[in-house]
């Protein structure tokens, strides 16, 4: 007698397998000074669309990355996507592994703000859009592009 034992199996494509690696950083610290301006964002300043924001190289409207919707983690808002099969998308993983750029900027309109003894601080801003660039404002913003993870399930 043998035992046997009969399963069906499925195969599916994994789209984030396509992808030239997942863009993980920081958009903004809350609580942090820019190094380039008398600015910081009070925590939970910011708010943002339900579908996101657009991503793009150096703020360029032009150079659209992708769509990515930022979450909150500890005192900062960060991203953590896959990039698109894009020329663009597998020219952001090659520009960030090899540090061209390296950090990630905000782009905002503040909805209110103070200023204390000569410091811009942002209470209340909606989140437009971000830029990957190459000296971010806010020396926490930095972003890396890891590898793409290989799956297999049985």
């Amino acid at each position: 007698m043998t035992d046997e034992i009969r399963c069906s199996v499925e195969l599916r494509a994994d789209d984030a397998m396509a992808s030239p690696g997942r863009i993980v950083g920081t958009l903004l610290t809350y609580g942090e000074r820019a190094h380039d301006r008398a600015e910081r964002f009070e925590p939970g300043a910011l708010s943002w669309p339900a579908d996101g924001i657009v991503l793009r190289r150096q703020h360029d409207r032009g150079r659209p990355i992708m769509r990515v919707v930022p979450e909150v983690r500890g005192a900062a808002v960060v991203i953590d996507a896959p990039l698109p099969d894009t020329l663009a998308g597998r020219d952001t993983a090659v520009e960030v592994r090899n540090g061209t750029l390296s950090g990630l900027s905000v782009e905002f309109r503040a909805a209110g703000q103070m200023f204390i003894g000569g410091e811009r601080r942002i209470r209340a801003a909606r989140l437009t859009g971000a830029g990957l660039v190459d000296s971010p404002s806010y020396a926490g913003s930095r972003v890396e592009v890891r590898r793409r993870r290989r799956r297999l399930w049985l």
